[in-house]
């Protein structure tokens, strides 16, 4: 269930972007989608059998989707399976290290993502941090409300839009005692985000011809 609305949440948010930018709704539906990436990214570090290998299929992914990101929404910057990537990276390195050198390590992952040009940055790695971290509904829904309200001062009233991300973290605590009764098949849902992107950008090229 929260995987296709994840995926569908990520349509929604990037055919507003490329075709309906006066139209807000499309990008606070959207807003909706990376929380729950965040949440399945969370998950696969936790349970995967092999983190480098999960590591390294991230890394794959986010090679093959760089250019359709770049063509699609015209931004040159790294795609959001890199922000993945880098976050998944950084939890392994704080869980690897001392006690004593968690905080360092920490401060020093969350400031490299400031200097790395990549889609969501700091605020992406920071709400993965949150889902891995922070244990209790309301705690995980209050630091995110908290994420979200230190960006909107910092960034002021054009950030408005991404404090609707906060109904993605409601979503995944309101389904978490819901079993699934099915899974999308892995390579749809693992191929989903270059594909649509590369979709959505031959519609638009079309629309020129």
């Amino acid at each position: 269930m929260l995987q296709g609305l994840a995926m569908m949440t990520m349509l929604i948010d990037h055919i507003g972007l490329m075709f309906f930018q006066d139209q807000t709704i499309f990008r606070l539906i959207g807003r909706i989608a990376f929380p729950l990436y965040a949440c399945f990214l969370v998950k696969g570090y936790l349970l995967t059998r092999n983190r480098r290998t999960y590591m390294l299929r991230l890394f794959v992914l986010a090679l093959i989707s760089q250019a359709p990101f770049t063509l699609a929404l015209e931004k040159f910057e790294l795609n959001v399976i890199f922000t993945l990537l880098y976050s998944l990276l950084a939890l392994w390195a704080v869980d690897l290290v001392s006690e004593d050198l968690k905080v360092l390590t920490t401060v020093v992952v969350l400031s490299t993502s400031l200097i790395i040009p990549m889609d969501y940055g700091i605020y992406g790695v920071l709400i993965i941090f949150i889902f891995r971290y922070v244990e209790g509904r309301w705690e995980m829904i209050g630091f995110h409300l908290l994420l979200n309200g230190l960006f909107f001062l910092i960034y002021g009233l054009g950030y408005w839009v991404q404090l609707f991300s906060i109904f993605g973290t409601i979503l995944i605590w309101m389904t978490m005692s819901v079993r699934p009764r099915k899974t999308l098949n892995k390579w749809i849902y693992r191929t989903f985000y270059p594909a649509h992107l590369l979709v959505l950008w031959v519609i638009q090229r079309l629309q020129f011809l």
